[in-house]
């Protein structure tokens, strides 16, 4: 297994277990791109890059995520998951790729920084710093 492959399975296993599913959602396109399948209650779209682009080198970008039930958490928990994985993993960023109204209001509140005024990015140590002195 390489290493997208070994994210995506901690990401499934994170997804299955937080939310109660029984079988895998997620799977790995040939662009290492994490998919979640649509039929489940979170929508997830995930970019893994080790090379720069709009975004920094060695960033998880998180292109789409959205859950059936909102503003409970989740997304803070998902961010907080993905920045553990991301230092298991060697990776220096997290990123938010296009963002509306909601997303921004998120990714300011969690430190994230604007690239373009569309797309946002946080060094994982600050994240995990951000996790840490919250609770």
């Amino acid at each position: 297994m390489n290493e997208y492959e070994v994210i995506r399975q901690e990401i499934d296993n994170y997804l299955m277990e937080r939310f109660k599913y029984r079988l895998s959602l997620v799977y790995l396109t040939p662009d290492n791109i994490v998919v979640c399948r649509r039929i489940s209650r979170v929508d997830l779209y995930l970019r893994i890059r080790k090379v720069g682009s709009t975004f920094p080198p060695d960033c998880l970008i998180i292109a789409r995520i959205s859950f059936r039930r909102g503003r409970i958490g989740n997304g803070r928990h998902f961010v907080r998951f993905l920045s553990e994985v991301a230092i298991k993993y060697g990776f220096k960023h997290i990123g938010i790729e296009s963002v509306n109204e909601k997303s921004r209001t998120f990714a300011e509140k969690l430190g994230f920084q604007s690239i373009d005024g569309s797309n946002y990015v946080a060094l994982v140590k600050s994240l995990i710093s951000y996790f840490q002195n919250m609770y």
